[in-house]
């Protein structure tokens, strides 16, 4: 056989190049993210032992509000983003809504409104306090709030909540409780009304998850 031409050696070469550029592209493209979310298990007694202004405890029937207001936030949260939400216990990044959380160095510790654990790329899984979250939609709500409206404060808090751990799971370690915007998701406290009630948005994550996950 003989050896190839140079001309055949400087165009391969060049072929080499080119699939390396392209695939160099292709993995430096943002990737879309696998969610699952859902709830666990709530006792009785946290769904009785609330705040007095609520009025009695949550019914089954308010229940099912609070989880699809808690879906329906995560979906606007993430609505510019290649964000696939389901109730999938397998998904890649995983937050579930527990009964209650404690701190996890010291029970005396005042308990955390959520947690998240995650390697950046490989997945991550989280927890949302519901207890916490309902008792603080309860008293955050503003005078005119009525029932109805701190059932779907707790759904929204709930989801804001979640939303804020898919975006530490997503981001890692970055630095997203900088934002001194407390109608953003990022914000790093939910003792706050704006996590219950009115307009959220996101701010200094808003370009991150946009590299990391992509835009629609």
């Amino acid at each position: 056989m003989s050896p190839p031409s140079r001309q055949g050696v400087v165009l391969g070469g060049v072929m080499l190049l080119a699939a390396a550029g392209t695939l160099g592209v292709l993995l430096s493209k943002p990737r879309g993210a696998d969610v699952g979310f859902w709830f666990d298990a709530i006792s009785a007694d946290t769904l009785a032992t609330l705040p007095e202004r609520l009025g009695g405890e949550i019914t089954a029937s308010e229940m099912k509000t609070i989880e699809t207001v808690a879906v329906r936030e995560i979906s606007h949260a993430f609505r510019d983003f290649q964000v696939g939400l389901s109730d999938r216990r397998d998904a890649t990044y995983r937050v579930r809504v527990v009964d209650s959380l404690r701190y996890p160095i010291s029970p005396r510790m005042p308990a955390p409104s959520a947690e998240s654990r995650s390697i950046p790329g490989l997945g991550g899984q989280g927890a949302v306090n519901f207890r916490l979250i309902a008792h603080s939609a309860i008293m955050f709500a503003p005078p005119e709030m009525d029932r109805d409206d701190m059932i779907e404060g707790i759904g929204r808090g709930i989801g804001r909540a979640a939303a804020h751990e898919f975006a530490h799971q997503f981001l890692g370690s970055a630095p997203i409780h900088d934002s001194r915007d407390t109608r953003s998701y990022e914000y790093g406290s939910a003792a706050r009304v704006e996590q219950y009630y009115g307009e959220m948005r996101w701010d200094i994550a808003r370009p991150l998850l946009a590299q990391r996950i992509g835009l629609k």
